[in-house]
């Protein structure tokens, strides 16, 4: 389940990546994703670790480029 304590408001767009804590289940990870989608049209990449937004420049820093 994720930790509702540990969730800060995002501004997810088309194309984030979120970084949810690792005690996540993969099954509330979809859920989640889903509901980003539902919610605003984004579709995000939800991967487990601490949470926290990459912004493009950190993305690109980690060799992860927008398209």
């Amino acid at each position: 389940m994720i930790d509702f304590d540990a969730v800060e408001k995002l501004r997810v767009q088309d194309g984030d990546v979120l970084v949810v804590p690792e005690s996540s289940e993969e099954d509330d990870m979809q859920l989640l994703a889903e509901s980003i989608q539902i919610m605003n049209g984004a579709r995000a990449v939800i991967v487990r670790g601490p949470i926290k937004q990459l912004d493009t420049a950190a993305m690109n820093k980690l060799g992860w480029h927008r398209a």
